[in-house]
């Protein structure tokens, strides 16, 4: 059994979800093999991608960069919290370095946007709030923000590194930031995967293209995609164009 982890955006749905991708999939688990997402994405991403696309199959989904993994049938395996950070001040924090808007994966998704104008137009105003009106959540998942560029995402990194890193860990991808708790990455979900379906360190496969996947590049034998950045290219033991020729040379 091999255990293929792709993230999503940028690798696995780069030249959409087709026909031809849907089939190699299926191929590669007919062949007693797992195939699952990893992704920086939310929670409720899963529900969302197999709505819009109902003949894909997937064997785990890791949201959050790993805090939260689910298995085929959405069966949570692996959760990881942090419940050891205020939410309303770690938001004025972000805010105060250039933030306008705060994404939060926790008991549920909210919105916190600066200022009312900030939300975005894809967020609905049922699930957006202000600053002086953050629910009393008990932990969150992950937290993301996006900076108007890489120079000043990478600035806030060091920020939240040197005020936060006992609790929590930046991940950067691009000009946008997914805050995690400290010691989840995505090599970190794919390890509780493996050992949810009893696979072997020697079986790992992953594929990726940006800087939030290189813990999981760096850990196990990988892929890089072609349109991916160079950090990444760098680490992987090949590049593809497309995760099906991962999915034809790996059988």
């Amino acid at each position: 059994m091999k255990i293929l982890g792709s993230d999503y955006d940028g690798t696995l749905s780069h030249h959409g979800i087709t026909d031809e991708k849907l089939k190699a999939i299926e191929n590669w688990r007919n062949k007693g093999n797992k195939f699952g997402i990893v992704s920086g994405r939310g929670k409720t991403f899963r529900s969302e991608l197999l709505q819009e696309h109902p003949n894909l199959r997937i064997d785990f989904f890791a949201a959050c960069n790993g805090a939260y993994i689910t298995d085929a049938d959405g069966k949570v395996i692996f959760e990881k919290r942090c419940s050891d950070v205020s939410l309303p001040k770690f938001a004025d924090d972000l805010f105060e370095w250039g933030c306008k808007c705060v994404h939060v994966n926790a008991e549920r998704y909210v919105c916190i946007v600066q200022k009312a104008e900030h939300r975005p137009a894809w967020v609905s105003e049922r699930v957006t709030c202000l600053p002086e009106d953050v629910p009393c959540f008990d932990y969150f998942n992950q937290v993301s923000v996006q900076l108007p560029s890489v120079e000043d995402s990478t600035i806030v990194v060091e920020k939240i590194r040197n005020k936060y890193s006992k609790w929590l860990n930046p991940l950067q991808n691009s000009v946008c930031i997914d805050i995690v708790p400290a010691g989840i990455n995505k090599a970190e979900g794919l390890y509780r995967v493996m050992e949810y379906y009893g696979g072997e360190y020697k079986d790992m496969i992953t594929v990726g293209d940006n800087i939030n996947d290189i813990d999981m590049i760096r850990e196990f034998r990988s892929y890089a995609m072609k349109n991916g950045v160079e950090a990444v290219k760098n680490l992987a033991s090949g590049i593809v164009s497309d995760v099906i020729e991962i999915l034809e040379k790996e059988l």
